[in-house]
């Protein structure tokens, strides 16, 4: 097994200690995971600023990704997606703002890969196809740019007549 929780509470990746399974992620603890050998390395740009950035201002979503997903930006970023589509439907607005606001800084400075992300793992995956009023309430919470990215996108796939 590649990762496994020791009696103490300390998380092993391929036999080694990688923090302590009640602590958030932190900037130790993806070293550690990263020098533990895991089979997709951190990208230095992309995918380990985002992961870093949500760590710091979101700890109890950076600690519900999946050992198995660390380094796969669209997975990291599905996460995020799963906790915003959580306070929608649970309408905490409050938390819904603070997600939007977390993406659209994470955008303003994006390289490609992670653009492409934030577009289809997070705005797509998040509203395509979503009518609730729940959905119409978010929509108008996404800052300008959130909101302008989603416009094209939505109009990118419909424009393909596909579903993403």
């Amino acid at each position: 097994m590649a990762s496994d929780e020791d009696r103490t509470g300390t998380w092993q990746a391929y036999g080694r200690p990688v923090g302590h399974a009640s602590s958030p992620l932190d900037d130790a603890t993806f070293r550690d995971l990263h020098q533990a050998g895991l089979p997709q390395p951190f990208s230095l740009e992309g995918n380990r600023r985002f992961v870093e950035h949500l760590a710091a201002h979101f700890p109890e979503v950076a600690s519900s990704i999946d050992e198995a997903d660390f380094g796969v930006l669209h997975l990291e970023v599905g996460t995020l997606k799963q906790a915003t589509r959580e306070a929608i439907e649970g309408r905490d607005w409050p938390a819904v703002a603070r997600h939007f606001a977390f993406v659209d800084s994470m955008l303003e400075s994006a390289d490609t890969e992670l653009h492409d992300a934030i577009g289809i793992s997070y705005l797509i995956a998040l509203f395509y196809g979503e009518t609730s009023l729940n959905y119409a309430k978010a929509r108008t919470l996404l800052p300008k740019r959130l909101a302008l990215a989603l416009e094209i996108m939505e109009r990118h796939y419909e424009e393909q007549g596909r579903q993403p």
